[in-house]
């Protein structure tokens, strides 16, 4: 165990950040497609059936990825192993909220 960084706690500062990245990001994201779709009108448009299969498949694979991260990095460092399971999801949420943004 790396025992600097969890004396010092200077290690969590990454998995900490990540986890307040994503609690800030999903519900802008989840405001913005709810907003596209409630605006798209009923039946959704090619657009709006893209950005519905897109939410299915990045999720399982974002939770497929933290969970293939969890098994093959074994908690030497407890926060190090936090920060690499957190990863994916940080990506996908994160990188939706710049896309669905515009920015």
């Amino acid at each position: 165990m790396n025992t600097t960084s969890t004396r010092s706690g200077s290690g969590w500062l990454r998995p900490w950040m990540q986890l307040v990245e994503i609690t800030v990001s999903t519900p802008i994201v989840i405001s913005y497609r709810t907003a596209q779709l409630v605006l798209g009108g009923w039946p959704p448009n090619a657009r709006e059936r893209r950005e519905l299969q897109r939410m299915v498949t990045e999720k399982a694979s974002a939770f497929g990825r933290a969970g293939y991260a969890a098994v093959v990095n074994p908690p030497r460092d407890t926060a190090q192993f936090v920060g690499k399971v957190l990863a994916p999801v940080h990506q996908s949420v994160t990188g939706n909220r710049r896309r669905l943004a515009g920015g």
